[in-house]
């Protein structure tokens, strides 16, 4: 049978409706003119699907109709993850199964007086130069580079390939909830070839792992008191990006800032916290956050000397990571009738400036390797209390425990009902020199650009290390085009770099026939 001539598609009984979203049917739009044509047809047709974290079903759905169109095995599980199997082409039917891996999910974020619904709404799309750009948000190259080039070897006819397994998981963006839960006993090959890498100069083998920690503060209420002035303090404009990729340019985070900002009005005045919030993400360096305040009238004046004072400290300190950065106080027109209780506000600034930020270690086996950090990145004011939400990165297993430890005792210290809960806690995925996969994608780099490729590892933490837990044995590598600023809505991908790419991936695929 050949790889067009495939068996039984089964897709849970479910045949989804997405005519919205004919399966590769426009050939027109603001890609048209891009090579290859097919990749960029299929990236500008998932562009235009809703597919943000937990709203995943569209675009899984859209898989499946693909899927089922060319007659190839497919399976959806109960949270959208989606496996898609196509039979090795005519020499390499014997071959050792292949798996491609992608994540359907992206970060959702726009620019300061944008209204994009992510829920409702897709990308946008415009080129600027060797650039394609979202409008006004996040581009979503992370990851739907992934899921077109695994769209677009699927949909080939005349690219030589081993039997191939096509794993689209969900949930990669807030704890890779999509790998977790993904039955990998559905998968019988043990190699795969992911991608999510943003560097085509180089080939990725071998990530940190991660875990997220929430640091609850219990909120005691107190009516707020009368005749005192509404006000809001902010931080916003910084460079952001992405919490593990970018954690060691140095950039500032919103979050920190503003706790630092809120310490230095409660050191000297008698000012009322009402609300705190800030960033978008666990895997993005906050870019903005937010304090509502009450401040008597007679302090106005001090406390937004104050204000300045410490901003125009920050700004010295960031002027080259974060040269766009504000900090600034500002009269509010809501309604505020509660705040925290002088206890619960001292407690907010205590635990964000005693949280770990940042890098915490370097590799000492890899030059300029990060090692392990941790990531401030979602603050949040609920009835029942203050969330602070960290993500630490590491190599290690252990380093990442130690600094979890860290804020783990920090809480006890605290007291009054302050704990610590942690979720999607993801093993790393070690390099290994002696990779096969590795050795027959370096001699397809050098037999494609007649250079040698640089072997990265990267202190970013992937699905991989899931599938690496779970397939004992399995062989990997990451490949990708070059993206840029991921996470924030500066995201930009160097639709260059995309034909290389996949003039790499096609050579890769030809040298698989064992």
């Amino acid at each position: 049978m050949s790889a067009h001539q495939t068996a039984t598609t089964t897709v849970n009984d479910r045949r989804p409706d997405v005519a919205a979203h004919s399966v590769g049917a426009d050939k027109s739009g603001v890609l048209a003119d891009l090579k290859p044509d097919v990749f960029f047809r299929y990236f500008e047709e998932i562009s235009r699907i809703p597919r943000g974290s937990y709203n995943e079903k569209q675009v899984s759905d859209y898989i499946a109709k693909f899927a089922r169109d060319r007659g190839l095995e497919c399976y959806q599980d109960d949270i959208h993850n989606i496996l898609v199997k196509k039979p090795g082409t005519s020499g390499y039917e014997n071959a050792s199964p292949l798996i491609f891996h992608g994540h359907t999910d992206i970060v959702c974020e726009s620019d300061e007086g944008v209204e994009h619904d992510f829920e409702k709404q897709g990308i946008k799309l415009r080129i600027d130069g060797d650039f394609i750009h979202g409008t006004g948000t996040t581009l979503g190259a992370d990851n739907t580079v992934g899921v077109a080039l695994a769209l677009s070897v699927l949909d080939a006819k005349d690219i030589p390939h081993p039997p191939l397994e096509v794993v689209l998981t969900v949930q990669e963006e807030v704890g890779k909830g999509g790998a977790q839960h993904f039955d990998a006993s559905r998968l019988t090959g043990r190699r795969l070839i992911d991608f999510n890498w943003h560097d085509p100069k180089s080939l990725f083998a071998g990530c940190a792992g991660d875990i997220s920690a929430r640091f609850r503060i219990p909120v005691e209420w107190q009516k707020a008191p009368a005749g005192l002035t509404a006000m809001r303090l902010f931080v916003k404009g910084l460079s952001s990006g992405h919490s593990e990729f970018d954690i060691h340019l140095e950039r500032a985070n919103a979050i920190v800032l503003l706790a630092r900002v809120v310490g230095a009005l409660l050191d000297e005045l008698p000012v009322r916290l009402a609300s705190v919030r800030g960033g978008v993400n666990r895997y993005v360096i906050p870019g903005d956050a937010e304090a509502l305040l009450l401040v008597h009238q007679a302090d106005v004046d001090r406390a937004s000397e104050i204000v300045r004072n410490v901003a125009a400290d920050i700004k010295k300190e960031f002027f080259v990571s974060d040269p766009k950065l504000e900090v600034g106080l500002e009269p509010s027109d809501g309604l505020i009738e509660r705040v925290l209780s002088d206890v619960t506000a001292s407690s907010v600034v205590q635990a964000i400036t005693l949280t770990p930020n940042g890098v915490q270690s370097m590799s000492l086996t890899i030059a300029n390797l990060v090692e392990s950090s941790n990531t401030i990145a979602l603050l949040s004011t609920s009835d029942e209390e203050v969330e602070i939400l960290s993500t630490i990165p590491s190599a290690i297993s252990s380093r990442r425990y130690a600094i979890l430890k860290r804020i783990e005792r920090l809480a006890e210290l605290m007291g009054r009902g302050t704990k610590v809960t942690t979720f999607a806690d993801c093993p790393e995925w070690p390099y290994n020199k002696d990779s096969k996969l590795l050795a027959v994608a370096s001699r397809a780099f050098e037999d494609t650009f007649k250079a040698r490729p640089h072997v990265e590892v990267s202190h970013s933490s992937l699905e991989l290390g899931l599938f690496n837990k779970k397939i004992p044995g399995i062989d990997m590598i990451s490949i990708g085009p070059e993206a840029f600023d991921v996470h924030t809505t500066r995201e930009r991908l160097n639709h260059t770099t995309v034909e290389p790419i996949w003039r790499l991936l096609k050579e890769i695929l030809r040298n698989l026939r064992d």
